[in-house]
């Protein structure tokens, strides 16, 4: 059986996050998407997303590792919500997995890009 192009996606997208190449990384993402940095701060478009991972790296101290423990896609049309379990570790932090939520939309070349990544999941709207 085939990979689903999302998981190809998103496992690329966490070899970038580790290697932190993100031209790769931004290639991944629509022009126009939104990264939640931390519950409460948004970076929306490619620029802040880089700007955002950049400073990632750095308060992780360039050791983040990020994989999917488990993933979930609904898909219709060319819209598809991925629910997934992502385990975050890095030196000296405390391994967490987060239940994340990401939106991918395929575009006309019919290569899906994540529109939505939010990592925290429902988390997001626990503190309000």
């Amino acid at each position: 059986m085939t990979e689903h192009p999302i998981i190809s996606q998103i496992k690329a997208a966490d070899e970038a996050i580790m290697a932190e190449d993100f031209d790769t990384l931004l290639d991944i993402y629509t022009d126009d998407a939104v990264l939640v940095v931390q519950p409460g701060m948004n970076a929306v478009g490619k620029i802040q997303i880089r700007q955002a991972f950049e400073k990632i790296a750095v308060y992780f101290q360039h050791g983040l590792q990020v994989k999917q423990a488990a993933l979930e896609i609904l898909e219709t049309g060319d819209t598809a919500l991925v629910l997934a379990n992502t385990i975050i570790s890095a030196p000296g932090a405390e391994t967490t997995t987060r239940q994340a939520t990401y939106v991918f939309v395929k575009n006309s070349d019919d290569i899906w890009r994540c529109a939505i990544d939010n990592s925290y999941g429902h988390a997001i709207i626990q503190s309000k």
